[in-house]
């Protein structure tokens, strides 16, 4: 598959300064629904509170993919894991009927950009304990690393509650061995494992990891393995890790390890250099320290300072490199304004941090006026086209009514579509809407996309707010006014069975469970041959 991106950043857009504009990555200066500040880039730290969510549950539908039989033959239609009994759900279509199939009639299967395979001595978990299957049981694949193979296999137990287990084949010859949850039994089996990093190993040693943490384990040694033979990571549009070049969106270089401290730093495919900082986890992701953002010109347009993954300051550039903004992020992600600049290179605020700021953004040239009062931002507009004046931010922000209603509606009407699945499409939709004094909608534009499939079915949904009064208007004392909002629809693929590690959504993690399902692709070379073990 080609990169959305790849193509989106060779074809630039301009606007009429002349600059080179990449889409989907400066997108202008905008504040969302949640009324947070999107300063001129869509940043991979974004994750709103509140969004319409359009999630696709995998493990309840359907999807199209393939799987091979046991003589090698290839069987094509829609597949489903089921959890309860561990078996493939197959239909040739969707007017077939469903059947049963278990691991041992298979050689595995392929759903999207995900390989399972069938993998052996694997702990189930029943009424009185675990107990090893004595039959083959289907896993993903989500690592290999060094000739090793490494599998989770996700299933339910006796209460219904999903638990995984991870599994390794260290060599073609060798056999299934799943890690045990028991800490004496687990410290052999990964001594073994990871017994050439020394690192690792005196983590295991000391208790730091379990099983439960092979994810995270095996992140450290992968990366400890590129980074000692000078390779990178590379990642989809999505920021999903790939081993497919073809796919390649963007990528990271890993430029030191102290202990278990890690400095990425991260690029778009073209070697523009996006952000760089300091984790110590990768399943979840912790930030420590500080992370600096990038213009294009390579100049550093923001910096934020974490404590343990969370956010505790910023401060924002201009493109010649002074000081724009400079605030505290408070627990829920609000921000406290200390200092904000102007092009003279004074203080705009007063001693209670109140006072206003004129902003041309150079990306969509709008004039912007903010207005600040006891160090958070109150106001937020500027004046278009027609001489008419629209709000960002106001007293009374527009907001839709009866929001979970419409989230009812986005789940019953607005579709994953299918070709956006097949290619593990995921993340935000960023629609800008100019919600008029009477309610109704006068514009709709995507400001930041995905694919055309997931943007068309968002606008096809949203073009609703045109005709129908969906949206009580902002105010400002007391009176309607015209307001451009962005709102976000967030498309995410869940599936139990799988995780993925990715960059996307990094920061304030309102639905980490969720992403942590995610995983990344892995071994395509396996898909070449009839087998997968």
């Amino acid at each position: 598959m080609k990169s959305f991106f790849s193509i989106l950043i060779i074809t630039l857009s301009f606007n009429s300064f002349g600059q080179n504009l990449i889409p989907n990555y400066q997108i202008g200066s905008f504040i969302d629904y949640n009324k947070k500040i999107i300063n001129g880039y869509y940043d991979f730290n974004y994750s709103p509170k509140i969004s319409l969510k359009v999630s696709y549950e995998s493990n309840e539908n359907f999807a199209q993919g393939f799987y091979f039989d046991v003589n090698g033959l290839k069987v094509n239609g829609l597949l489903k894991y089921s959890l309860s009994d561990r078996d493939l759900k197959f239909k040739l279509n969707e007017a077939d009927i469903e059947k049963s199939i278990k691991a041992d009639e298979t050689n595995g299967y392929v759903i999207g950009i995900d390989t399972f395979s069938v993998v052996k001595n694997v702990e189930i978990i029943g009424l009185f304990g675990g107990k090893t299957s004595k039959k083959g049981e289907f896993a993903a694949n989500i690592e290999n690393i060094g000739g090793m193979k490494f599998y989770k296999f996700t299933a339910n137990g006796p209460n219904g509650n999903t638990y995984n287990s991870y599994i390794v084949k260290k060599s073609e010859s060798s056999d299934f061995v799943t890690f045990p949850s028991g800490s004496a039994k687990f410290k052999s089996v990964a001594f073994d494992v990871f017994e050439n990093d020394a690192t690792l190993k005196e983590y295991i040693e000391k208790g730091k990891y379990k099983a439960d943490d092979i994810p995270s384990i095996l992140k450290i040694y992968k990366y400890r393995k590129l980074f000692k033979n000078g390779q990178k990571i590379d990642y989809n549009s999505s920021f999903d890790e790939t081993n497919n070049k073809d796919e390649v969106a963007y990528y990271s270089k890993i430029e030191s390890i102290q202990d278990s401290v890690f400095h990425l730093t991260h690029f778009f495919n073209n070697n523009l250099k996006i952000y760089d900082g300091d984790f110590t986890s990768f399943y979840p992701h912790n930030k420590q320290g500080d992370f600096k953002f990038y213009f294009p010109n390579g100049e550093v347009r923001r910096k934020i300072s974490f404590d343990n993954n969370k956010p505790k300051s910023g401060i924002e550039y201009f493109e010649n490199g002074k000081v724009h903004r400079v605030y505290q992020i408070l627990e829920q992600g609000s921000l406290v304004y200390r200092e904000v600049y102007g092009d003279s290179n004074v203080n705009l605020l007063d001693n209670k941090c109140t006072g206003s700021e004129e902003y041309t953004d150079p990306i969509s040239e709008k004039k912007i006026t903010y207005e600040y009062e006891n160090k958070k931002l109150k106001t937020a507009y500027f004046v278009d086209e027609n001489g008419e004046k629209v709000y960002q931010l106001c007293e009374n922000n527009a907001e839709i009514r009866k929001f979970n209603s419409l989230q009812k509606a986005v789940k019953e009407e607005l579709k994953f579509p299918s070709e956006s699945l097949q290619k593990n499409v995921h993340g935000f939709v960023l629609v800008k809407c100019i919600v008029e004094p009477s309610g109704l909608v006068s514009e709709l534009k995507i400001i930041k996309g995905l694919d055309e499939a997931c943007n068309k079915a968002t606008l096809d949904f949203l073009s609703r707010f045109k005709t129908e009064s969906y949206w009580n208007p902002g105010k400002v004392d007391g009176k309607e006014v015209k307001q451009e909002i962005v709102i976000p629809i967030d498309f995410s693929i869940v599936n139990a069975a799988i995780y993925r590690n990715n960059y996307y959504n990094f920061w304030w993690q309102n639905n980490m469970m969720m992403q942590q399902q995610m995983m990344m692709q892995q071994q395509n070379n396996m898909m070449r041959s009839a087998g997968f073990r």
